[in-house]
């Protein structure tokens, strides 16, 4: 079972599992994790009130994957970057075609002045309100994630996003190029994902 589970059907994947590390028992919430008893992965950790630790991220060396708390695919600048870049490409046009009904309308330069003044200032606050709603929406694990890729050793773990790693560079490398930098004949590689996986991606290499 787990906190989230009586939510919504999208957090129902999200799981709440224990698993000894050596004599240290390790708590965690990731989603439909499929690693297996055996496999040595490396744990992003933080002691936990009560005996033990509650585990952020797991990466497995072998086939480079990478399983994360909830929603903290990136760091906070990354998340306000990408947030903002959405909400741009929304505004504007609404922007635009506000203003060009303004100018087609307006006979007189006061009620251009009054309309240009009333539909920015309108447009603005819709776009902050959008802008933070949907930031929130976004990074519901950001601060999570600047600690996991602080941890985890990257130079900026606040502009990490795993999400344009995974696309620019492992989507558009391909599996037969020989510095592919996973070894695709692994079975771990080769694993079947189970279906409604979230926060699970492929990292390409592991900072120093």
């Amino acid at each position: 079972s787990n906190r989230y589970e009586d939510e919504s059907d999208f957090l129902n994947s999200v799981q709440y599992f224990t698993c000894k590390i050596g004599n240290l028992e390790v708590r965690g919430i990731f989603c439909r994790a499929f690693f297996r008893n055996g496999d040595q992965v490396e744990v992003v950790v933080e002691p936990c009130d009560e005996d033990g630790y509650l585990a952020y991220a797991l990466r497995r060396p072998i086939d480079h994957r990478l399983w994360l708390y909830p929603w903290a695919m990136k760091g906070s600048k990354a998340n306000s970057r990408v947030a903002l870049k959405s909400e741009l490409i929304f505004i504007l046009p609404v922007y635009f075609c506000i203003l060009a009904e303004v100018i087609f309308v307006s006979k007189q330069l006061s009620t251009f002045i009054a309309g240009f003044c009333i539909s920015t200032a309108l447009c603005t606050l819709f776009f902050l309100i959008t802008y933070f709603w949907y930031k929130k929406l976004l990074g519901g694990g950001s601060k999570e994630a600047d600690k996991i890729f602080a941890t985890l050793g990257y130079p900026n773990p606040k502009t990490v996003d795993m999400e344009k790693e995974f696309l620019e560079v492992f989507m558009n490398k391909s599996e037969s190029d020989p510095d592919f930098y996973v070894d695709t004949t692994t079975e771990e590689y080769r694993q079947e994902v189970p279906d409604g996986v979230k926060w699970v991606t492929f990292y390409c290499e592991a900072p120093p």
